[in-house]
């Protein structure tokens, strides 16, 4: 049966009311929205001022993930967890790897650690690295909030990010171990020396400074007395 025109004007408005009942919410309210039909996929890169409502059964929400790196911060509320974005830290000479992208590095959690990651070099370049701080909430960084309500998790963001994406997680720990492998076998480092050291040691490859002791010993090259030929 086809339905009629104010049939679906009034189906329209229905489901407006049911959507502004359910964004209208704040994450500070004493009570918020229990009677949600259709939960929202999980953001791993929330921006603006958004809000969203997941399972209490997402991993992803359980962990309060997000791909910008955001650290906890102080709140008087104890049901609301509160994350700060640290922004990202770029390379001072804006430079470009060989397939044309930036480094975006992610920024350490923690204040020692972040001001030890500014002393180091750029990855790609060798040059001085630099913290782009997140101002994207009126001068302030940009504020994400977390609040479990029995089988949901609340989510709101304050502010846009005005800075670019840093990297993830995951792409930083496979660049660390990238880094990692590339220095413990470079021709200077003293693991390779070790290695080196082993094999010598145990005979399974002579190195050239091991040849010649093995040609200064007469013994090993003594020719039978038999011998009619000419070397």
């Amino acid at each position: 049966m086809l339905k009629g025109a104010d049939d679906v004007v009034t189906e329209q408005e229905d489901s407006a009311s049911r959507h502004g009942e359910i964004t209208s919410w704040d994450i500070n309210d004493i009570k918020l929205p229990q009677d949600v039909r259709q939960i929202d996929w999980f953001q791993e890169w929330p921006d603006s001022y958004v809000k969203h409502i997941y399972s209490s059964e997402d991993k992803n929400a359980q962990r309060h993930h997000s791909s910008w790196a955001m650290r906890n911060t102080n709140n008087h509320n104890s049901r609301i967890l509160k994350k700060s974005c640290l922004g990202v830290v770029v390379c001072g000479n804006d430079c470009s790897t060989l397939d044309g992208r930036k480094i975006y590095l992610r920024p350490a959690i923690c204040d020692k650690a972040r001001q030890k990651q500014q002393r180091k070099c750029c990855p790609n370049c060798n040059g001085p690295l630099r913290l782009l701080s997140c101002r994207g909430h009126g001068g302030y960084p940009v504020t994400n909030f977390w609040r479990h309500e029995g089988q949901f998790i609340f989510f709101q963001s304050k502010g846009a990010h005005d800075h670019p994406r840093p990297e993830t997680k995951l792409e930083a720990e496979a660049r660390r171990s990238s880094q990692k492998a590339q220095t413990a076998f470079s021709p200077s480092s003293p693991r390779l020396k070790r290695i080196q050291e082993t094999e010598s040691l145990t005979g399974a490859m002579p190195t050239r400074e091991a040849l010649p002791l093995l040609l200064s010993k007469p013994d090993v090259y003594v020719l039978p007395a038999n011998f009619g030929g000419r070397l």
